[in-house]
């Protein structure tokens, strides 16, 4: 009899630490979807020693311009939402309208899918504290916020109902690829990058696309200075230099590009901006913003860099460091080059890679995604 309490005692302490570990450490099943992976993308260009002065190359593929516009205000890509008799599992976000959007505001959406769910209680979701959906919800949802709904900051709830009569199993929704959008317009904003070390040896930049279709006269602004005015040309490129604007309008870290539409509409294709600097030697340095959730991923399963290389100027080795620190390295060739993430070095929150090299590489595509 002793031996069966000791036994049943065992049991009861293997489930409690088997359900808060849980909590703390999720479980994410293999053959996890690309789309779920990857925490990061990004444009590198050119990287080490070569001719080829393209530092960055960053597409904005297709978009329309004076028309209504989204722009991603926060996104969470897995979580699980439960509620069971003794209390559940639910998420809070603070989401934050960016201010250049907060001008233009039309309104928003909250959009996400329902992995899995076995639909015991209603799932809810609460949006400053009202409640703007209440059902059981599958596959993708999305739902819409007025302008009124919408502040300067805002929370987002996302709670579940209790099994009711089930008393002894628990509500669970299983949610992926959680976005919240802000809707503005008719003005479409982009961002793009430049580094210290990229205006330090600046030639020029460049801005194109390829006009679909044109109504009336299309106006550009960088940060707030217009560059350009006019009825575009269907392949149309703007060349820019930091010295041709105002105060040195560039800035090191994030820019804003503003493209509105005057007395009309565009709709624009394969739209790009490059930044061109005058020497042979670039190391990359990209900010990567990681929530609390993939780092738990990163740190569960592992992360690496991918780099794709478009083409080899010259053999060496790439090196990657991670928030100042060095993080590992590996002869560098064409096509997929993977380096190791050491997730101990990597914070929720901002964190910086430097990607150098002993060789030349023209890196077309880079990702930072969960192993």
């Amino acid at each position: 009899m002793d031996d069966f309490l000791v036994a049943l005692v065992a049991v009861f302490v293997i489930l409690g630490l088997l359900m808060a570990a849980s909590i703390w450490f999720p479980y994410y099943p293999e053959g996890m979807p690309e789309e779920d992976r990857v925490i990061h993308t990004f444009s590198a260009g050119v990287l080490g020693y070569t001719q080829n002065y393209v530092s960055r190359v960053q597409d904005y593929g297709d978009f329309g311009v004076g028309v209504p516009q989204d722009e991603e205000m926060m996104s969470a890509p897995r979580m699980e939402i439960s509620a069971g008799v003794f209390g559940g599992q639910g998420e809070t976000f603070t989401v934050t309208v960016p201010d250049y959007v907060e001008e233009w505001l039309k309104g928003g959406t909250i959009t996400f899918t329902v992995d899995e769910s076995n639909e015991y209680g209603n799932l809810i979701v609460r949006w400053n504290g009202a409640e703007v959906y209440k059902g059981k919800p599958r596959g993708e949802r999305e739902i819409e916020l007025l302008p009124s709904q919408v502040k300067k900051d805002n929370t987002l709830e996302i709670v579940a109902e209790g099994p009711g009569l089930m008393f002894w199993a628990a509500t669970v929704y299983e949610i992926k690829d959680l976005v919240v959008n802000a809707r503005y317009g008719p003005a479409k904003f982009l961002d793009f990058e430049v580094s210290q070390d990229e205006l330090q040896t600046l030639d020029h930049f460049e801005l194109a696309w390829y006009t679909v279709s044109r109504r009336g006269n299309l106006s550009v602004s960088i940060n707030g200075e217009e560059i350009y005015m006019g009825y575009p040309d269907r392949d149309m490129s703007l060349t820019f230099t930091d010295n041709t604007l105002k105060s040195s309008i560039i800035k090191p870290g994030n820019n804003r590009i503003m493209l509105s539409a005057i007395n009309g509409s565009f709709e624009l294709s394969d739209v790009i901006a490059n930044t061109y600097v005058s020497r042979a030697q670039r190391v990359i340095k990209e900010r990567v913003d990681i929530s609390d959730e993939q780092l738990k991923m990163l740190q569960a399963r592992g992360g690496v860099l991918r780099l794709y290389v478009k083409s080899v100027e010259r053999e060496g080795r790439i090196t990657l460091s991670i928030n100042e620190q060095t993080a590992g390295s590996g002869e560098g060739q064409a096509g997929w080059n993977a380096l190791k993430l050491n997730t101990d070095l990597l914070i929720a929150g901002a964190n910086w890679l430097e990607i150098s090299s002993t060789g030349g590489f023209d890196i077309s595509e880079a990702k930072v995604e969960v192993s």
